[in-house]
């Protein structure tokens, strides 16, 4: 038991050791700060202007669209920061559809109109502006093909709408019927 209390001893005045413990407690203040700051506020700039209650309107409209087409789809809406606000895959729809609605949705927001013409655009090999928004803890996928529209009210883009799992032409019907819904 002396033996062991010696080497401690000897251990605690070691400059090595306290160099060590200090590196130590220097990291976990880092993690810790890290944390509280991963809690901090939103990204992107300027508060989402897409609410709750919209996303679902919109998701139900676009629902009820697909299901009176007998589609299985999944619908998602995100807001003019590409965050995701709300998401619905319906019974049968293909696992893809979930990734493609949010790159649709998310595409529609950064080029600023609809899909479609961002993916005929691409084709021709016409150049495209968009909007490029600082993306926080991860980079988003994006998906330039039929399906996806930018949310707007009173002239600014809000938010986008992306649906997948149906043919391209439906998939873009079924998000334009959950717009005109909204009007």
């Amino acid at each position: 038991m002396k033996e062991t209390n010696k080497y401690f001893n000897n251990q605690k005045n070691n400059p090595n050791m306290k160099k060590l413990a200090f590196a130590f407690f220097c990291l976990i203040g880092i993690c810790a700060a890290g944390i509280a700051f991963a809690q901090g506020p939103p990204r992107g700039g300027a508060p989402a202007l897409m609410d709750l209650a919209t996303a679902k309107s919109l998701t139900e409209a676009a629902s009820a669209a697909a299901k009176a087409a007998n589609a299985n789809v999944a619908i998602s809406i995100v807001d003019a920061n590409g965050d995701l606000v709300f998401f619905e895959r319906m019974d049968g729809a293909i696992s893809m559809a979930v990734t493609s609605s949010q790159g649709k949705a998310r595409a529609a927001i950064l080029f600023g109109m609809p899909t479609k013409a961002a993916a005929d655009a691409a084709a021709a090999g016409t150049p495209l502006n968009a909007k490029i928004i600082p993306s926080g803890a991860g980079s988003f996928a994006i998906a330039v093909q039929q399906g996806g529209l930018p949310i707007i009210k009173d002239g600014k883009i809000v938010g986008g709408i992306g649906v997948g799992g149906s043919s391209p032409a439906n998939d873009e019907t079924f998000a334009q019927k959950a717009l005109d819904s909204l009007r």
